[in-house]
């Protein structure tokens, strides 16, 4: 019995008279038998097994196989509805948000806690009350900022509130009694 023997891509290789392929296999110091579509490094070119039918080439799906084209499907309609919703907004909620933030115009707030520079409760208080220590003079919308607020006021959002999208409540200090 013959066996041709080559070395290809620093792969050792031998082939015997009937057709049988083999490589040297580094790792585990052994030979291992070739058989199509197992786990081998690539042929030396012309070492087709004799006499029997090979494995045709692996290739990639073409560009508008369904194996391609659903997943870029999918993530476009992801994508899309994220964009839909984020350019939507629900007109009803913000028309309510924006009644429950003014529904604190002409009205006194306390202080979040006894610090100077502490925020405000979103209960309201009586305005002769001792507790009172601002008073709500305007709202402004949050794309207009805390700069549309009159200088005399001091910006202040109150966040214990169910607004979701929060105002800038105007607020008046109140002089101490």
């Amino acid at each position: 019995m013959s066996i041709e023997k080559v070395t290809h891509r620093g792969i050792r290789w031998q082939r015997d008279s009937q057709g049988r392929i083999r490589w040297w296999f580094e790792d585990d110091q052994r030979w291992v038998r070739w058989h199509p579509g197992g786990d081998a490094p690539p042929r030396p070119a012309g070492w087709e097994p004799r006499g029997k039918a090979t494995t045709p080439p692996l290739t990639r799906p073409a560009w508008r196989s369904p194996y391609r084209l659903v997943p870029v499907a999918l993530a476009a309609v992801v994508i899309g509805v994220g964009l839909y919703r984020l350019g939507s907004h629900s007109p009803t909620t913000s028309t309510a948000e924006t009644a429950e933030a003014t529904a604190f115009t002409g009205k006194c707030l306390p202080k979040a806690t006894s610090a100077p520079d502490a925020g405000y409760k979103s209960t309201p208080v009586p305005c002769a009350s001792a507790a009172a220590a601002g008073k709500v003079v305007a709202v402004v919308t949050w794309a207009q900022g805390k700069g549309a607020c009159p200088a005399h006021t001091v910006p202040a959002i109150l966040t214990d509130t169910s607004v979701t999208h929060p105002h800038f409540e105007c607020i008046e200090p109140l002089a101490a009694p």
